[in-house]
């Protein structure tokens, strides 16, 4: 089974004292992992907002690896035509998300992959297979 990792889940490992269930996920399904755009941008965001310094410094290098090895769906044209069915069904039901959440689910029901993340409530409603490795499986 492959994985679309939220940054949510991909970023644990950095902090100072991460959350074990997540790392051993992580660990197992390593092969299995994937990302897109959406998320090493948003990684990416976080790290460049950090003041200069040696956090920054740690975690420019950790994302520069991370960015090199993961594997990183293209989103491309099949994935934002399943970005628009997806929001304008949204609409519809009365059902809101954010935008760049909503891409990440596009990028997961397109290409048929689990999501790993801990915002699994506003997910679900997308229709996303969704787990998340903060809970002990």
């Amino acid at each position: 089974m492959k994985y679309l990792v939220d940054a949510n889940i991909l970023s644990e490992p950095t902090k100072p004292e991460p959350d074990e269930n997540v790392v051993r996920w992580l660990r197992e399904n390593e092969r299995d992992l994937v990302v897109d755009p959406i998320v090493l941008g948003e990684i990416h965001i976080g790290v460049l907002s950090l003041a200069p310094g040696r956090k920054r410094k740690r975690l420019e290098r950790w994302f520069e690896s991370l960015a090199r090895t993961v594997e990183c769906l293209p989103w491309e044209s099949l994935v934002s035509q399943r970005w628009a069915r997806l929001v304008v069904e949204m609409r519809k039901k009365g059902r809101t998300l954010p935008i760049l959440d909503s891409m990440i689910a596009a990028t997961a029901l397109q290409h048929g992959l689990v999501l790993g993340t801990r915002n699994t409530v506003d997910f679900k409603k997308t229709g996303v297979s969704v787990v998340d490795p903060f809970i002990k499986m």
